[in-house]
């Protein structure tokens, strides 16, 4: 009866005891599902044409917050119009979206078939997939050969030579003789 009671006790006693986890639930939600290390992914559009290339030396997904951060990214983007090729220490994408978000010290050159190219610098540079448009902010810069502006915020779409400056704009220009 005594061993009854003790096998009873200590059943009793496992099933109340406290499950301890090694990490805690709020450091889970702040680390990826899964990592990624030197990449290069390639898209092509539904005839076969290489429209886009990402290379990164990490990529990172972050299951609750729906994104992937992006360490070192290199970014190509072909258009008929031209390309553009960006580079900066740190970018995101989100899950379902080819917007590309590029941080810290972004460098963004922008080619056009006949003309001569478009260097941006910015603190980041968002591109929009359905704009087809490159937004430059934090010390945005944009360098041709007609000079270099200055703006709060620099917007150049892929398709077009528009390119739209808003908020403190401010250029040196030199003229041909």
């Amino acid at each position: 009866m005594t061993a009854f009671a003790v096998i009873a006790m200590a059943f009793f006693w496992y099933k109340t005891a406290p499950k301890v986890n090694l990490l805690s639930t709020d450091s889970l939600s702040s680390t990826p599902d899964y990592f990624i290390t030197d990449i290069k992914a390639q898209r092509f559009d539904a005839r076969g044409k290489l429209i886009e290339t990402i290379q990164a030396e990490q990529a990172l997904h972050y299951i609750q917050a729906a994104k992937t951060r992006l360490e070192q990214p290199y970014v190509d983007r072909y258009a008929t119009s031209g390309s553009w090729h960006a580079e900066a220490q740190q970018g995101a994408i989100e899950d379902g979206s080819n917007d590309i978000l590029l941080t810290d010290n972004v460098i963004a050159v922008k080619k056009y078939q006949g003309s001569a190219d478009i260097l941006l610098n910015a603190d980041t540079i968002h591109y929009l997939d359905q704009d087809k448009s490159l937004t430059s902010q934090g010390n945005a810069t944009l360098t041709s050969t007609q000079g270099k502006t200055s703006a709060g915020t620099i917007t150049t779409y892929i398709n077009s030579e528009e390119v739209i400056m808003t908020g403190s704009v401010r250029g040196n220009y030199e003229t041909i003789h």
